[in-house]
């Protein structure tokens, strides 16, 4: 959580980060403040954490006044909550019963005066700062006179004043949130009201502090939602806007092909929402994230509504998520919920203290808006901010899947609450084509990832789960059936062309032996050609030679001119 701001000078910090928040910066000084409230709304439980607090953040010593019950009983009252209030009795936290005497009461002669000796004894004695009187409406109800009464009262504020104490009272209120009637002008002598109602609506009691005068100082006045934790009252929205840290590394889903779509996986410290009707896989997913971390070195809290942790294990085997051997190893920690058995302020706050317990750095709640029915609707918004708000806080990856109806796009339908705060958002759904139903997949919203916008067929068997890649006819997405049909027939017509092509291959290379068998031919007869041409012209040559010779020899046999002889004798 975020720390208080700096304590100003005239204010006295109490420890308690978001009261302080409220009340920019503590209680008045050496004023008095007083807690006002019905039975059961947390006015002694605040007063004791404020003690509780000091005491562990600086060792800061409380006397506390017992009034209206012994302080055995809120010893044992505190013994629930984290601060260990009995190991710091007697050291930091000094409870005294100062339960007046009843025969002193109805005899007339009581009167603060000894009362507030054995506090300034016990204060010097202790070096103490704040004094603590639980139930004064109890004791200043015994004065009939209302003029003793606001006498006794401004007594108390001199005596803080004189003393250097600062002063926390209790008080009982009406419905209204003003104190009883015993109290008279008790708003009027303080410096600081603090409000706590508590009231009953339609399936819950809603609790929440109000600061109705801060003497003055600036401070909150609207109302604010309050639960009871482990670690006593705290507010169901944190006040104030801290900057919360902004992981960039990344955590898988659990499937490589969603890691792909979502840019990487989830970022760290990012709360995801995943929606969709009943049977879309939203628990399975849900499911395979938490395996992931373990697997991974993470430690993971599991809360899943309406199924106990052996159904949850059973489920989850059926696709091949084996969720027992990480429970065994102790990283993941199983929870089972039922929704409507309590309000969401009282759920919520299992939660947090199982993460706490646990060191978890990642969270599943199945589904969230279990958390939301029942109760106040205002609260279970409230606290499913709260619990995004925490998972921020601890850079804690957190997935939420939300149940929509049937027949509603869930993109659309799911619970405005979750989606708006979520840091990512995938939808699931169905799609009937064919006779059948097929899962989908599409991501509405990824902050600060690259994320796809297809829509992808989501697809669990028992060896795992996955995406299928994106088949598309005219335009529309192809799913199941209709996938393995185009599938199919995108393979028959595949090996068609495979064998045209090598039909055609055949034919080619028959036609070029063929030809290669024809220019070879060719080449032969043209060279015979040539020879025989070239027998021809040698014949034709040697038979002119002869011609040509045998006319010389008959011209010399008859005795003809010769090229020599110019004629005869």
């Amino acid at each position: 959580m975020s720390a208080a701001p700096a304590e100003v000078p005239d204010r006295l910090k109490t420890g308690v980060a978001w009261f302080d928040r409220l009340t920019h910066g503590g209680i008045p000084s050496r004023r008095l403040t007083v807690l006002l409230g019905q039975a059961g709304a947390g006015k002694t439980l605040l007063s004791c954490q404020i003690a509780a607090s000091r005491a562990h953040l600086s060792g800061a010593v409380t006397v506390f006044a017992a009034l209206e019950e012994p302080p055995a009983d809120i010893l044992r009252n505190a013994a629930g909550f984290s601060w260990d209030l009995q190991s710091l009795a007697g050291q930091s936290f000094h409870p005294i019963d100062l339960r007046p005497d009843p025969d002193m009461v109805f005899a007339g002669d009581f009167d603060l005066r000894g009362m507030l000796a054995t506090l300034s004894a016990k204060a010097r004695q202790t070096g103490a700062e704040l004094v603590v009187l639980d139930g004064l409406d109890t004791v200043l109800g015994w004065l009939a006179n209302p003029a003793r009464r606001r006498a006794e009262l401004a007594r108390l504020g001199r005596w803080l004043e004189e003393e250097g104490l600062t002063g926390i009272v209790t008080a009982k209120a009406d419905r209204v949130g003003a104190p009883v009637d015993a109290l008279g002008p008790l708003e009027f002598a303080v410096s600081l009201v603090v409000a706590l109602e508590r009231r009953e609506e339609a399936g819950g009691t809603l609790r929440a502090l109000r600061i109705t005068k801060y003497r003055g100082s600036p401070h909150s006045s609207s109302a604010h939602p309050l639960f009871f934790s482990r670690h006593g009252l705290e507010p169901l929205m944190w006040p104030g806007g801290d900057a919360q840290p902004a992981p960039q590394d990344r955590v898988g889903s659990g499937m490589a092909r969603l890691d792909v779509l979502l840019g990487g996986g989830y970022l760290r410290g990012s709360t995801a929402l995943l929606s969709g009707p009943p049977g879309t896989g939203k628990s399975t997913l849900a499911a395979l994230f938490a395996s992931h971390v373990c697997a991974s070195g993470g430690r993971a809290v599991h809360v899943a509504f309406d199924e106990g942790p052996e159904q949850t294990i059973r489920n989850m085997r059926s696709v091949g998520i084996d969720l027992a051997a990480h429970r065994a190893s102790g990283a993941l920690r199983l929870i089972g919920l039922q929704p409507g058995r309590d309000g969401p302020e009282q759920l919520l706050s299992e939660i947090l203290a199982a993460i706490e317990a646990h060191s978890a750095t990642a969270l599943v709640v199945d589904p969230i808006s279990s958390l939301m029915r029942g109760g106040v609707a205002d609260l279970g918004q409230s606290a499913v901010r709260r619990l995004v708000e925490e998972a921020r806080a601890r850079s804690m990856t957190a997935l939420l899947t939300s149940l929509v109806d049937v027949g509603h796009d869930p993109s659309l339908s799911t619970l405005s609450a979750v989606s708006t705060i979520a840091d990512a958002w995938i939808a699931l759904g169905y799609a009937e084509r064919g006779g059948e139903r097929n899962r989908t997949l599409s991501i509405v919203k990824a902050r600060g990832s690259a994320h796809s916008n297809q829509t992808r067929e989501f697809i669990m068997t028992g060896e795992g789960c996955t995406l299928t890649d994106v088949y598309t006819a005219g335009g529309a997405v192809l799913l199941g059936t209709a996938r393995m049909e185009r599938e199919a027939e995108l393979r028959r017509q595949d090996i068609a062309t495979a064998l045209q092509h090598q039909r055609r291959q055949r034919e080619l290379q028959a036609q070029l032996a063929e030809a290669e068998v024809r220019q070879a031919q060719a080449a032969l007869q043209l060279e015979a050609t040539r020879t025989e041409l070239s027998l021809l012209e040698t014949a034709e040559a040697e038979r002119r030679a002869m011609q040509e010779g045998a006319r010389a020899q008959l011209a010399i046999s008859r005795l003809a001119d010769t090229p020599e002889g110019g004629g005869g004798a």
